[in-house]
């Protein structure tokens, strides 16, 4: 897979970082910086892209804006390469007001490019696109398989981990924790990582990201003890 991630500060860096440590060898992975100091409203979007090298074809675009100028330069981005299908990820509502989210995919969706927005974006799951569903098998909504030996867990295996690498820190946390306890250790350690997403109220979600996230981890877990 041709996966281009867009990043702008800290947190798309350190999500880039920990995909590129973690994804399939095959996979051809390139990164490029969006510009961090921009005026609310960008008059020109199509010319400032002219100074953001872009070009070739992509199975997948991961968009790791910060604010929401930055997103509002998605469709000039997608006009300058090929793209099958972008994800969007919303780990504070502030990133991204809905408004602005249903006119960027409206315009997207125009030019036939599918697109989503997982909030947070550990939430993301299979959605039946190709490219996504490539990217899911590894990133997204943590799927774990555990080992448990004399009511101890002996060995936590993230099949799929949080794009920020939160489940991979937590999976080796968690050895030699009771299995009794461990849902419920997973969200705590998710959420001092520290986990990228905000806690601020996303009133979509009707919580902070960062609580939402932790209770993935649980429910994770839970299920892999099937409990």
């Amino acid at each position: 897979m041709r996966l281009l991630v867009f990043t702008q500060c800290d947190y798309g860096e350190r999500i880039l970082d920990n995909i590129r440590l973690r994804a399939p060898r095959e996979w051809e992975i390139d990164g490029r910086r969006l510009p961090r100091n921009l005026p609310p409203i960008v008059e020109e979007p199509e010319k400032l892209m002219e100074t953001i090298s872009l070009d070739g074809e992509w199975d997948l675009v991961l968009y790791l804006g910060e604010y929401p100028s930055v997103f509002s330069l998605l469709p000039a981005v997608i006009r300058r390469i090929k793209a099958h299908a972008v994800i969007c990820p919303i780990d504070d509502p502030s990133w991204l007001p809905k408004g602005l989210e249903n006119q960027i995919k409206s315009e997207l969706d125009e030019m036939g490019v599918t697109s989503f927005y997982p909030r947070p974006f550990c939430s993301l799951l299979p959605v039946g696109v190709r490219p996504i569903d490539e990217f899911t098998r590894f990133f997204g909504a943590p799927l774990l398989e555990i080992r448990v030996s004399e009511g101890v867990v002996d060995e936590v295996v993230v099949i799929r981990g949080a794009p920020c690498g939160s489940t991979w820190l937590m999976a080796e946390k968690l050895r030699g924790i009771g299995a009794n306890e461990a849902s419920k250790k997973a969200s705590i350690l998710v959420q001092i990582y520290p986990c990228l997403a905000s806690r601020r109220l996303d009133r979509l979600l009707g919580d902070a990201p960062i609580h939402v996230a932790g209770r993935l981890a649980e429910v994770s877990v839970a299920k892999a003890l099937k409990i």
